[in-house]
């Protein structure tokens, strides 16, 4: 359908574009959370003046209101390269078709190549006024090439005085900086994985996250991790590689955990540093759900260590003391 009015086309679709921008936005976000890295989601529809003059640009041959696929657009920003495959394969598995699969989208001699990972998805059910289906154009970047992006964009991108070839090239050349620094980037995260007591220090992240959900309060910083390296004797391999869905189903089983850490926690008239200082500590966690999982190898990972007395007290006022 050509488009005989566009700009009445548009505001007769803004609030459908809008309401599938939000769909778009809070699906993506559902889909990615907890798997993605440390990442966010923005999302936009196109601007009616970005939008007609699509329509417009060529006079002699028009576009078509549905052949703009890009209307409703979403962002992913990752901090790595591994964390935008990641969440490229989520999107790819979402709840809609998926129209168009780009590592890199090119484009002609007027424009730069915007960096990153570009999906075109259409959900269904998703419609507008003319009965067109609602695509979104997703774009995954890590933040290096977000920031590249849009300072390319304005420098070389739709403007009316066109750069120069020169001026071309050392945009280009910048360009190659932001890949090496993302490649650099991804090789320091790879040895860092490597490093002595980063699995643990991971876990422990997930239990402070966790932990500040249940009493409300941030944790207090770990000084070290000689807690965690007692603890995870508690877990096998296999159990440690699921650690944090283990942590999780057990604190979505345990409704009683808020007033547990309320009850015993420092601030609590009668706390007794001790027998309870261990409810000051995320590793509280780990405590508790080896307690009500794995009574025997909590109890062999912490036997005959400083930590057996007060792990054993702990045990007992959350009603699920350890055999002796």
């Amino acid at each position: 359908m050509t488009t005989a009015d566009p700009a009445s086309t548009y505001r007769e679709a803004e609030p459908l574009l809008n309401d599938a921008r939000k769909h778009y936005q809070e699906t993506i976000t559902r889909l990615l959370a907890g798997k993605a890295g440390e990442h966010y989601v923005i999302s936009r529809v196109k601007t009616a003046r970005s939008l007609i003059r699509k329509l417009r640009e060529d006079r002699e041959n028009p576009r078509s209101w549905e052949s703009i696929t890009d209307k409703v657009g979403a962002r992913v920003i990752c901090t790595t390269k591994a964390d935008c495959n990641e969440a490229s394969k989520l999107i790819q598995d979402g709840p809609w078709v998926v129209k168009k699969y780009d590592k890199k989208k090119e484009s002609d001699k007027k424009r730069l190549f915007y960096p990153g990972i570009h999906i075109e998805i259409e959900a269904p059910d998703l419609v507008d006024q003319t009965g067109a289906r609602i695509w979104c154009e997703v774009q995954i970047r890590t933040r290096a090439q977000d920031a590249w992006a849009v300072a390319s964009h304005k420098l070389t991108y739709k403007g009316v005085v066109e750069p120069p070839r020169k001026m071309r090239r050392l945009v280009d050349r910048l360009t190659i900086f932001v890949e090496v620094f993302d490649d650099e980037i991804h090789r320091l995260f790879k040895k860092r994985a490597k490093l002595p007591m980063y699995a643990q220090g991971l876990a422990l992240e997930h239990l402070e996250t966790q932990y500040e959900a249940i009493s409300g309060d941030p944790a207090e910083v770990a000084k070290d991790l000689s807690i965690m390296t007692i603890l995870m004797e508690a877990y096998g391999e296999d159990e440690f590689a699921d650690f944090n869905q283990l942590i999780d189903d057990f604190c979505a089983a345990r409704s009683d955990l808020p007033g547990l850490v309320a009850k015993y926690g420092y601030r609590s008239e009668t706390y007794d540093d001790r027998h309870d200082w261990l409810y000051t500590q995320p590793e509280v966690l780990m405590v508790l759900e080896r307690a009500t999982n794995k009574k025997y190898k909590l109890l062999n990972a912490v036997g005959s260590t400083d930590l057996e007395r007060v792990v054993r007290s702990t045990c007992i006022s959350a009603g699920i003391p350890l055999p002796e």
